[in-house]
Order: structure tokens, then C-alpha cells, then sequence
């Protein structure tokens, strides 16, 4: 992909980055609240990870009609768009009555969270220099973990004081300074400020390539191993260790940060040219190691503990490694959206299928040690996806011959 930037734009990325996450915080305030929400409603354990994923049901479906929106619009209306619809999503939920109106809001903070994630990639690349793409988008990587761990570390203070509601209600207002600094920054987006006319020719050249769907298929593999950390860990910790809530969501806040480590590294990674399929095979071969013995009985709990922060330090970085394999793909900064909406679509099969997935299978055998078997599958998928993606990427990339 082209870019007419000879410095990058450091104010305009942060703020793109900003802004997701604080999307982010909309996925890592729901565990924390999960003992809460439950005792209120009256949910079972597969209803509350039901809530979890509504979340993503928009993302599963329409996440590359939401990247053709972007390419039509432009991917900064379609970023603002999606901050308006995570503070609309988030006031409904605050004050929901009942588990409807619960569930409505986590649609509607999906539709936000899609719009900002497929749209923020082409906002990052039109703001950076090209020798810096690589790094600017794998700080973007970041702003997932960084957004939920910061959130649920700050939930056994909120919480504690302001209750679920309040909690709620300050994300709500912290969305309204990221769209401020966001529009303000607005000039340096060039051409992914404005948007162009859709073609279906551009959009099929685009995902018709193997490329964006390996990485997209392994992407998938990566956020159900997040999730299922993410989103039971505190029950995990609740239930069978006796863990206060506080402490629960302190640790798990401690695992999903260790995570940005991970980001950090795998952008390092990308940037000094390791192979993208290669980083993301070795990260997965390391989940599947630590997935034998998280849930083990058989392991103290330090064990465990040092398996779940190893797990997500190398899956860590998956995301750098995917999501700034959009550009070798996209032929112009439009382009990105498109490919970043199939990369987002396909990945959120993970986040809306896995937490249920695991809520039944700990309750159908009576036991979390059976969780493992639901990582080790995702972990042997996602090595193969990252070798297909490596084969792939080389065949692009390999010199013809003369």
C-alpha cells in the first residue's frame, strides 16, 4: 500500500489508538461484573456468557458490510460512528431494568466495537509513514488488552464504589473525550477521511486472496483462547479457589495485561521483518503447551497462574503479527477496511462461540479441567492457519523470476 506521509502523524495515531481502548474497556468491564449482573438477574452460567458474546453478534455477521461502509463514508465517520454507538450502548445498559434491555445494550456497544476495529487500521496507516506502518499498526494491536486489562483493574475500586451502573457510566463519559480528540485530529487522515465509491471489483480483488483469510482464521483461534481467559478466569477463581471478587479480578486484569507485552513483541517482531506466519505458528505450538495445565487439578495454583500469564504473553503477539498483515494485502488505504472487516468478521467467531462453548462444557462434565480440550483444539488449528498464512505471504511476496 502507498502513502504520501513522509513523517508519521504521532498526535493522529494516539488518538486512533485512544479511541480503541477505550472500545476496549467495553469488553473487559463485562467479567468483572458478571458475579454481579448474575445475582441481580438472576442468570445462569451459560446466560451470562451468552451476554458476553451478544456482544460480537453484529461482528460475526456484518463485520465486512461495516468495512464497506468505511471504504463508501470513510473510515473517520465510520470510527466517530462507532464511538457514538458505544456511549448510546453503554447508557442503555446502565440503566437496564432487566436482562433485555442488558442484552440490547451489548449489541449495540457491538455494532460500536465493529465499526471502530475495522475503521481505526485505515485511520493508523493514511496517519503513518510507510517504513512505519508496520510499527503503527502493531501498536494498534495493543489497544484490546491494554483497553480490558486497564478496565478490570480499575473495577474492584469502581465497582466497589459506584457500582456496576456508575462503572458503566464513567466508560460512557472517557468514550466522549476520545471522540473529541479523535475529530479534532481529523486533517491528518488524508484519503480515509473522506471515503470513496464502492466497487464490488475492489472488494472481491481484496478478499478474494488466501491471505486475508488465513490470518483471519487464525486470528479467530487466538481470541477464543483470549476469552475463554478473559471472560471465566474470575468465575474460575471465584468458584473453585475461593477467591474474593476483588482478588479475582485483579489477577485476571494482571494475566490479559501481560498481554501488551506480547503485543509489544510481536510488533518488534513484525517491524524487524520476522515472518508474520512464523511468529504466529510459534505463539500457538506455546498456547497449546500452557493449555494442558491451566485448569489441572494436578498443578498448584502459582503453576497455573504462570501458565495463564505465558499463554497470553505469547499469544500476545498474534494480534501484531495479523493485524498488520492487512497492508501487504490492500492495494490502497481503502482497501484496509475491507480486509481488516473479513479479518474482524472471521475473528469474532471466537469471542461469540467460545465463552458459551466453554460454559457448556464445564457444566456438562461437572469440571474445568474439560476447558482444556476447548484450547488445545483452538491452539492445533490456529499452527496450521499460521503456516497456510506464511506460504502465502511468501508466494506474494517472492521475486519473480527473471
Amino acid at each position: 500500500m502507498r502513502t504520501r506521509n513522509a513523517a508519521t502523524n504521532w498526535p493522529a495515531v494516539s488518538a486512533v489508538i485512544a479511541a480503541g481502548i477505550v472500545a476496549a474497556a467495553y469488553v473487559g468491564k463485562l467479567p468483572p461484573a458478571i458475579p454481579l449482573l448474575r445475582e441481580e438477574f438472576d442468570l445462569s452460567l451459560v446466560a451470562a456468557g451468552w451476554v458476553n458474546s451478544t456482544f460480537n453478534t453484529l461482528a460475526v455477521t456484518t463485520a465486512v458490510f461495516f468495512g464497506a461502509l468505511a471504504n463508501r463514508y470513510g473510515a473517520l465517520r465510520c470510527c466517530a460512528a462507532g464511538l457514538v454507538a458505544l456511549m448510546l450502548g453503554g447508557l442503555l445498559g446502565a440503566a437496564a431494568a432487566g436482562e433485555t434491555l442488558l442484552f440490547a445494550s451489548r449489541i449495540l456497544e457491538g455494532a460500536g466495537f465493529i465499526a471502530i476495529a475495522v475503521s481505526a487500521p485505515a485511520l493508523v496507516a493514511a496517519a503513518s509513514a510507510a517504513r512505519q506502518r508496520n510499527l503503527t499498526l502493531g501498536l494498534w494491536s495493543t489497544y484490546l488488552p491494554f483497553g480490558a486489562s486497564l478496565t478490570m483493574l480499575a473495577s474492584p475500586l469502581l465497582l466497589g464504589a459506584l457500582g456496576w451502573r456508575g462503572f458503566w457510566l464513567v466508560i460512557v463519559l472517557l468514550t466522549l473525550v476520545c471522540l473529541v480528540a479523535l475529530w479534532r485530529s481529523q486533517g491528518a487522515y488524508g484519503v480515509a477521511r473522506t471515503g470513496a465509491a464502492i466497487t464490488l471489483t475492489g472488494m472481491v480483488q481484496a478478499l478474494r486472496q488466501p491471505g486475508p483469510w488465513w490470518l483471519a482464521l487464525g486470528f479467530g483461534c487466538y481470541t477464543l483462547m483470549f476469552y475463554a481467559i478473559m471472560v471465566w478466569l474470575p468465575t474460575f477463581l471465584g468458584q473453585e479457589r475461593g477467591a474474593s471478587a476483588s482478588a479475582a479480578a485483579l489477577l485476571t486484569a494482571l494475566v490479559v495485561a501481560i498481554n501488551v507485552g506480547g503485543n509489544l513483541l510481536g510488533t518488534w517482531l513484525v517491524h524487524r521483518a520476522a515472518p508474520r506466519g512464523h511468529v504466529i505458528s510459534c505463539a500457538f505450538l506455546i498456547g497449546a503447551a500452557c493449555s494442558c495445565g491451566i485448569f489441572s487439578p494436578a498443578l498448584s495454583d502459582a503453576w497455573r497462574a504462570a501458565l495463564c500469564m505465558l499463554l497470553m504473553f505469547a499469544g500476545g503477539t498474534i494480534p501484531a503479527a495479523v493485524l498488520s498483515g492487512s497492508q501487504v494485502y490492500a492495494r490502497d488505504a481503502n482497501q484496509i477496511s475491507s480486509i481488516q472487516g473479513l479479518i474482524v468478521q472471521v475473528a469474532q467467531l471466537g469471542p461469540f462461540f467460545g465463552p458459551p462453548l466453554i460454559a457448556a462444557v464445564v457444566a456438562g462434565t461437572g469440571n474445568w479441567e474439560a476447558a482444556r480440550w476447548v484450547l488445545l483444539a483452538a491452539a492445533t488449528l490456529g499452527t496450521l492457519f499460521g503456516q497456510l498464512a506464511h506460504r502465502t505471504e511468501r508466494a506474494l511476496t517472492r521475486p519473480a523470476p527473471c
